[in-house]
């Protein structure tokens, strides 16, 4: 995505922030009954301001374990990329970002 487009889409309602990727991790997700039910990505990111948040994405219903996400879904971005959070219109948390927030986004892609 380039700059224009974010913008674009920011300025039509879709909540879009630009970020710096730091690093990237899988973590599955488990139920009550501990019971893995999905693998997530884990990205690590600085905004501009300085604050350092975590962004969250769901893998592919398909993968059901690290071993599976780290070999078929590895991380494309190097670090010090820049990218564009998307955020989903119906997540209810806001991209107000301190050290240490998961933050759920609708997709994260590399900045042209």
């Amino acid at each position: 995505m380039n700059q224009q487009t974010a913008v674009e889409q920011f300025l039509a309602g879709r909540r879009v922030v630009l970020v710096k990727f730091v690093a990237h991790r899988h973590k599955e997700i488990q139920n009550k009954a501990k019971r893995t039910v999905g693998v997530v990505n884990l990205y690590e990111v600085q905004c501009a301001d300085g604050k350092a948040p975590t962004v969250q994405t769901w893998c592919p219903r398909s993968v059901q374990s690290l071993d599976h996400a780290a070999k078929d879904f590895a991380c494309p971005f190097t670090e010090g990329q820049r990218l564009v959070v998307e955020f989903d219109l119906m997540e209810p948390n806001h991209f107000d970002a301190k050290n240490g927030v998961i933050i759920r986004a609708a997709s994260v892609q590399a900045l042209a």
